[in-house]
């Protein structure tokens, strides 16, 4: 059975696009159209979990901070999104993200520690904000995520947006549109912030869908190191 992605179609991608990841502002990332085998990100689609389907869905509600669904329950999830996430965290997967981002000895996370299937729903946002950089389970340092977009029909007016922001949090440098099948891969940092704060509001039966999975390392360079700390909002732990 084929991978859910063209693995020689990201190796060019690693070889063409490596140094536009890294020399990328505000900090290290790239986005990638098309990102998984157009046939298996449909069927992906197609199976991805409701808001009321039975999948351990955690639910997020602190006002003007983070309102969304998530779940990294993959025993419940639908075998197609369980075997993509395999996927994307064997081998060949992650030698791809280390020969685009230039990070080696990347460790992918069994655990999906705040990661696996991300919903949104009408009003939810997420607060600009830079990750937790510790995984205590993994004893690592969370160095990329990558995000990838399921929800079909987005459009201008929908919200959502994921937002990049400067190191200091005082303003947004880019804007990246939720598209279906479009990936997003960026350098977790402490100050690595970002958001969806624009609330979203498609009509109903249209939601905000991704997978989100992060890698890590056992080190990390010593002016990136900061002691372990939980998710950095701006608003609430800085202004």
């Amino acid at each position: 059975m084929p991978y859910v992605f063209d693995l020689n179609r990201l190796d060019r991608i690693a070889s063409e696009d490596g140094p536009r990841f890294r020399a990328a502002e505000p900090y290290p990332h790239i986005v990638i159209d098309e990102f998984l085998e157009p046939a298996a990100a449909a069927a992906l689609a197609d199976v991805f979990p409701a808001a009321g389907d039975d999948v351990g869905w955690d639910y997020y509600a602190a006002a003007g901070l983070e309102v969304k669904m998530g779940t990294s329950r993959e025993e419940r999830f639908p075998e197609p999104l369980r075997r993509a996430i395999h996927e994307m965290n064997a081998g060949p997967f992650v030698r791809f993200v280390e020969r685009l981002s230039g990070i080696d000895h990347l460790l992918p996370d069994p655990h999906l520690a705040g990661g696996g299937l991300h919903l949104t729903r009408a009003g939810g946002l997420l607060g600009v904000h830079a990750d937790f950089n510790w995984h205590e389970r993994l004893q690592a340092h969370r160095r990329l995520n990558l995000l990838i977009y399921l929800g079909r029909g987005w459009r201008p007016g929908f919200g959502g947006e994921l937002e990049l922001w400067d190191t200091a949090a005082k303003g947004r440098v880019r804007t990246i549109e939720p598209l279906f099948n479009r990936a997003v891969l960026f350098t977790t940092r402490s100050d690595s912030f970002h958001g969806h704060p624009a609330p979203w509001s498609a009509p109903e039966g249209i939601e905000r869908q991704s997978i989100a999975l992060y890698y890590y390392t056992s080190a990390r360079p010593e002016e990136e190191l900061r002691a372990p700390h939980s998710t950095i909002y701006k608003g609430y732990h800085i202004d």
